[in-house]
């Protein structure tokens, strides 16, 4: 920073006529801080943006792995289901058949209590 103040000092004195050199030495040394002080601005809004985007990419794969465990329970779900659609044809089937047994063992005690 020095380096460079030094510089653009001199080469300004040689340039231009020179009425106040603490004032020239001042203007010199705001402008090389502010150009430092660009850089660094610089610098931090750089790391800032790197940050967000591995946080954005962070929150990313977060909602990946959630979405993935949710299709997971999903499967489940479906899984669990269609089980309980079986369980549901197979009691049905036997309701079925219980009520066609019942029926025919009623319709035999009719006849029998008929034709007897």
């Amino acid at each position: 920073m020095e380096n460079l103040a030094e510089i653009l000092e001199s080469q300004l004195e040689d340039a231009v006529e020179v009425r106040s050199k603490k004032s020239l030495h001042n203007y010199i040394m705001i402008l090389v801080n502010n150009i430092f002080e660009r850089d660094e601005v610089n610098r931090r809004f750089l790391q800032l943006e790197n940050e967000i985007r591995l946080l954005s990419e962070t929150v990313k794969i977060g909602f990946e792995n959630v979405n993935k465990r949710f299709e997971d329970m999903n499967k489940r779900f479906e899984d669990m289901n269609k089980r309980f659609e079986d369980t549901n044809k197979k009691i049905s089937i036997l309701i079925w058949v219980i009520s066609l047994w019942m029926t025919l063992f009623t319709a035999l005690s009719v006849f029998l209590k008929l034709y007897q």
